[in-house]
C-alpha cells in the first residue's frame, strides 16, 4: 500500500481538530457548555482514533499472515528446485561417465589396430 497522501490526510484531520476547537472556544456559548462541547468532541476524535488502531492492526495482521504464506511457498519451490537440480546433477554425470567409458574403449580399440597395423607394416 502506497503512503502517498497519508501525510495529506493527518494534516487535514488535525487542521480540522484545530478549527472545531477554534470554533467551539468563539462560539457564543457559556463556559459549561463549550467545555462539554469540547469533551464530546475529544471523545468522539478518540472513539475514531481507535477504530484506526483497530483497522491498522487487523490489515498489519492480514499483511503478517500474507508475507509468512508467501515465504513458506518460497521455500517450498526453492526445495523443489534444489531437488530437481540435483536430479539433473546426478543424470549429466552418469550420462558424462558413460561418455568417458565409451570414449576410453574407442581409444583402446584405435590403439589395438595401430598396433596391428604395425605390425602388418613390418612384415611386409
Amino acid at each position: 500500500m502506497s503512503d502517498r497522501g497519508n501525510g495529506e490526510f493527518w494534516a487535514f484531520l488535525a487542521g480540522m481538530l484545530t478549527g472545531g476547537i477554534v470554533a467551539l472556544l468563539y462560539a457564543p456559548a457559556r463556559g459549561v457548555e463549550t467545555r462539554e462541547r469540547l469533551r464530546e468532541t475529544a471523545a468522539e476524535l478518540v472513539e475514531k482514533g481507535e477504530e484506526l488502531v483497530e483497522k491498522g492492526e487487523e490489515l498489519y495482521e492480514k499483511g503478517r499472515s500474507e508475507a509468512e504464506k508467501a515465504y513458506a511457498q518460497g521455500r517450498e519451490k526453492a526445495a523443489e528446485l534444489r531437488e530437481k537440480a540435483d536430479e539433473v546433477a546426478k543424470k549429466g554425470k552418469a550420462e558424462a561417465e558413460k561418455a568417458i567409458a565409451k570414449g576410453k574403449k574407442k581409444v583402446k580399440e584405435i590403439k589395438e589396430k595401430i598396433v596391428v597395423d604395425k605390425a602388418n607394416e613390418e612384415e611386409a
